[in-house]
C-alpha cells in the first residue's frame, strides 16, 4: 500500500473544493491530525508497518464525505449525512489509493 500515493490523490481531490473556505480548511487540518494521531495509535499498539499504513489510510479517508456536504449544503448538520454522500460521490475506481 502506497501512502504517499494515497495522500496525492486525496490532495488532488481537494482540488475541486475551494480551499480558503474556513469550513474546508478545517476539515483538511481534522483529516491530516486524524491521520497523525492514527500514525501516534498505531505506534503504540505496536502494529505491523501495513497495518499502520492501513490505519493511516483510513484516518485520511473517514471523513471524506464531508467535502462535498460542505459543497452541496454549507454545513455540517447531521440532518445532511455525509456517509450517504461519500458512497454515492465516487467509484472506488475513480481513486485507486493504495491498489
Amino acid at each position: 500500500m502506497n501512502l504517499d500515493h494515497a495522500k496525492e490523490i486525496f490532495e488532488n481531490y481537494l482540488d475541486s473544493y475551494d480551499r480558503d473556505d474556513d469550513k474546508i480548511r478545517l476539515k483538511i487540518v481534522h483529516t491530516y491530525g486524524v491521520v497523525e494521531q492514527s500514525k501516534e495509535i498505531a505506534r503504540r499498539m505496536h502494529l505491523s508497518d501495513e497495518d499502520s499504513r492501513l490505519a493511516q489510510l483510513i484516518a485520511l479517508l473517514h471523513d471524506i464525505g464531508r467535502f462535498e456536504q460542505l459543497k452541496q449544503f454549507d454545513s455540517f448538520e447531521p440532518g445532511t449525512i455525509h456517509g450517504g454522500i461519500s458512497k454515492n460521490h465516487r467509484q472506488p475506481t475513480d481513486y485507486p489509493l493504495c491498489l
